[in-house]
């Protein structure tokens, strides 16, 4: 991973260059917090977002979000950083952002009605409960064959 690049496209969204995904997906596994606020910044950034190669999907989010649940746990320290990740972009995210964190990510991971438990303190944040919210409820509405592991 390039942390320099990173550092210097997060300060300057005009520099050249494409973004590696491998470097994104390695900042947003460090412990490092510079460099997660610089990881922030750039998949924040629509201009920045749009040069990650190839695109960061929400549906590779969601994945590894499901996976790492899956695998650690709910209370997992990879887990707990990929929520925070969530919970900063919608935050500070435009309407388009949240919509691709509740649409694209939240909705499918609460289909695991044990992993929506993970997200149990979103009720209580009036910001973040409208996400949950919006979430449980298309979760809730789909057909039971839809929903797998309902632990």
């Amino acid at each position: 991973m390039d942390r320099d690049f990173l550092f210097a496209i997060a300060e300057d969204e005009e520099r050249e260059g494409s973004i590696p995904k491998a470097d994104i997906l390695a900042g947003i596994r460090s412990d490092e917090p510079e460099l997660a606020g610089a990881i922030y910044d750039i998949v924040t950034t629509d201009k920045l977002r749009s040069r990650i190669e190839p695109l960061l999907t929400d549906k590779y989010a969601q994945d590894c979000i499901l996976d790492t649940w899956e695998s650690e746990g709910g209370s997992s320290e990879s887990f707990v950083r990929w929520k925070k990740w969530m919970e900063k972009l919608y935050r500070a995210g435009d309407e388009k952002i949240k919509r691709a964190i509740v649409d694209g990510i939240l909705e499918h991971l609460f289909e695991k009605k044990g992993l929506r438990q993970s997200f149990a303190d979103w009720k209580a944040d009036s910001e973040l409960k409208t996400a949950y919210d919006e979430a449980r409820l298309w979760a809730d509405t789909q057909p039971k064959t839809a929903q797998s592991g309902s632990a």
